[in-house]
This record gives structure tokens, sequence and C-alpha cells, in this order.
């Protein structure tokens, strides 16, 4: 069966605002939940994630970014890209896993990326402010993309 929208907040929770996807995630998951709508937080973007980018007709992927101003919001529309050269480590980019969808599984989906530029990766379970003030206008970006209807062709 094929879902809606498949949510993926990444990053590391305890590393400041590293954590943002994962607490958007967490939202998803939570009090701003959507039927239809999957939510999955998870520390980094691994291979295993194809098969369910496969069964998603959506992927919403979010992320804090380096080297942006703090708290601001971006969404590009990513396309399925080629794999990288082997490499040492387990993390992919999205347009890798979405390329690995479409070569293992015939199938990828609408996909886009969410960003917010951070304000700070220090150890800590807190985000900047300017990242937790951001925080319900992501939410309600996030909520916007996995309700629009598809994109044509």
């Amino acid at each position: 069966m094929t879902r809606t929208t498949l949510i993926v907040g990444y990053g590391n929770p305890l590393r400041g605002d590293d954590g943002l996807g994962q607490a958007v995630a967490r939202a998803f998951a939570g009090e701003a939940a959507i039927d239809g709508v999957e939510a999955l937080a998870c520390h980094q973007l691994a291979p295993e994630l194809a098969e369910r980018f496969a069964a998603a007709a959506r992927v919403v992927l979010v992320d804090a970014a380096a080297g942006r101003e703090a708290g601001a919001i971006s969404v590009v529309a990513l396309q399925a890209g080629p794999a990288r050269p082997a490499r040492l480590g387990h993390h992919f980019e999205p347009s890798e896993l979405l390329g690995m969808a479409q070569r293992l599984y015939e199938r990828s989906p609408e996909a886009y990326l969410v960003t917010v530029g951070a304000g700070s990766f220090e150890l800590g379970e807190e985000l900047s402010p300017p990242v937790a003030r951001a925080l319900p206008e992501v939410i309600v970006t996030v909520r916007r993309l996995a309700l629009a209807p598809p994109r044509s062709a």
C-alpha cells in the first residue's frame, strides 16, 4: 500500500539545532499528526530508507543547515540522483536515496527537502532561540507540503 506522505526528520538531537529534524518528525508523530502521513525521526539518512521512500507518494525531509542565517527556512524540490562512489560511513544524501529507490524498486516519490539555518551545533538538547522561534513555521511548511496535491509530471 502506498502512503500519502513520509516525513523524515533527521539529525542529532544532542547537538543543539541539529535536532530540529527529529523535533519536527516527533511533532508529526504526536500532536501535529495527519491521517495517512507517517513521520520518522532518525539520526542520518541510511540506505535502508530506500524501500520506505519507494512506498511513499511523497517524501518530505527536514534537516538543519550550517552556513545560513539561523532560523531561515528553505524548501527545495528534489530529484533522484546517482549514488556516490564507495565511501566509509553510512550517510546518504536525499537524492541518492531517491535514486536508490528508483533503481531497486522502480519507483521514486515526489520529494522535498526543508532546511532551517542552524545557530548552534554545540552539545545540548535545546534548539537555539532563532531555530526554536522558527519551529512552528517549519511545522506549517511541512504540513502544507504533506497535504499539497501531487505535482504534475
